[in-house]
């Protein structure tokens, strides 16, 4: 049983300490700029792929609409960490090295390309029969109709539940530290070893999460706003 005095000072001692992530601000900083750009290039490599996946799940059927649909099932159900061990260690055992950002990029658009075509397939499916026929009607092409009558109103559709799925690659990210990319998580785990701060560091990437995907969803918004523009 502790003295009153002796109590009062163990929890001095665990009082936050800001001084550790002024400290270690270049390493956070370092950690938000590798995760940002992790992000950024899955994303718009998940969006154009999804984009081409919903639309060839559209069309496809028979033998390749089978494949494609088991490739969605197969990632949509397997964790994300599993696929990122698979890669990572599996590939050198082909022959096939990659370096650690490209293993983790490569991971997340596998994953995440099943779900960005998923919104955008569900997008493009709830534009009118009706309009369709109408463009055909009026002697439009293929593309023309793509361009003019669905996508736009299959993007505004498709905009909120994107936002929420870029939030999501984002905090993804954070997987990478398991294969040691020196994402923000990583760095707040590298901290934590050298300053013997279980806690601070990790306040601090939890704020730096969170700071993130709210700009990106007040981003959301506006893109939201101008889609509904298509409608």
């Amino acid at each position: 049983m502790l003295r009153p005095r002796a109590a009062s000072q163990l929890r001095g001692s665990n009082v936050f300490d800001w001084s550790i992530i002024v400290r270690s601000r270049a390493d956070l900083l370092d950690g938000v700029v590798l995760t940002i750009l992790l992000s950024g290039i899955a994303g718009a490599l998940s969006l154009i792929g999804g984009l081409v996946l919903g639309i060839a799940r559209i069309k496809c059927r028979g033998f390749v609409g089978a494949v494609l649909t088991a490739y969605v099932e197969l990632m949509r159900n397997t964790p994300l960490l599993v696929t990122l061990y698979l890669i990572y260690f599996g590939l050198p055992m082909i022959g096939l090295e990659l370096p650690t950002f490209g293993s983790v990029v490569l991971v997340l658009v596998l994953q995440h390309v099943v779900f960005v075509s998923e919104v955008l397939r569900g997008g493009l499916l709830s534009v009118p029969l009706s309009q369709i026929e109408a463009a055909r009607a009026l002697g439009m092409r293929p593309m023309a109709i793509f361009r003019i009558v669905q996508f736009p109103q299959a993007w505004s559709a498709s905009v909120p539940a994107l936002i929420g799925a870029l939030i999501l690659l984002v905090h993804d990210t954070s997987l990478g530290a398991a294969v040691s990319l020196v994402d923000l998580t990583m760095a707040a785990k590298v901290i934590s070893q050298r300053t013997a701060a279980s806690f601070e560091p990790f306040v601090a990437i939890a704020v730096c999460y969170s700071v993130i995907s709210w700009l990106l969803s007040r981003a959301g918004q506006f893109f939201e706003r101008r889609a509904r523009i298509a409608r």
